[in-house]
């Protein structure tokens, strides 16, 4: 999804989350065929829709697994269970290629490692659908690099990777196609990045 800043990209990525509630914004949301009435978040994120927003949403003196799973945690009787936290966030970690202890805070990690952890806490949540808001903005071009390998690694498993950028080096890169927007509306879908110049 890509326009210049304005064009409405993050507004339609607040909507699909639910961060804007049903009943905010004219129009519906279709998915899987099915309209979707989203009052928050928690209800994006039950079927399977997570953003990761532009600003990351975590919580700097809590350690990477208590981020991944807050709000999810794991428990018995109201007892969080320590080691199956920590050996199910060690999982996700492995799987975003971050090489940190489970109990390292988030606020120990560059911009880069903490985009990591929210994609970490989005598979943890069973995500089908992951939307990166203008995810480079802030990080290094080795971490930029780290990023576009795991975009794609998520895409060809299968996942539906949804990336709002104005940066077109990173579109032709890693997308199949591409959604133009322009001043809060819907201009054109390109199918065939074959027809995109640079």
């Amino acid at each position: 999804l890509v326009g210049e800043n304005g064009a409405g990209k993050s507004t339609l990525m607040k909507v699909l989350s639910g961060v804007y509630p049903h009943g905010s914004y004219d129009g519906e949301i279709l998915y899987n065929g099915k309209p979707m009435a989203f009052r928050g978040i928690h209800d994006s994120e039950s079927q399977g829709i997570v953003i990761i927003h532009q600003e990351l949403a975590l919580v700097p003196q809590m350690s990477i697994a208590e981020n991944i799973f807050l709000g999810n945690e794991i428990a018995t009787r109201g007892v969080i269970n320590r080691h199956e936290t920590n050996r199910r966030t060690a999982e996700l970690l492995a799987k975003v290629g971050l090489r940190e202890s489970p109990e390292t805070k988030v606020g120990e990690l560059g911009m880069g490692k903490q985009q990591l952890v929210e994609i970490a806490k989005a598979l943890s949540r069973g995500a089908h659908v992951i939307a990166f808001d203008e995810p480079t903005s802030s990080l290094s071009a080795r971490e930029i690099d780290r990023l576009m390998a795991i975009i794609t690694r998520l895409r060809d498993e299968g996942k539906v990777v949804l990336y709002v950028s104005h940066r077109m080096e990173e579109v032709f890169r890693i997308c199949n196609a591409v959604t133009v927007f322009k001043d809060g509306r819907y201009v054109r879908t390109f199918d065939d990045m074959a027809a995109l110049t640079h």
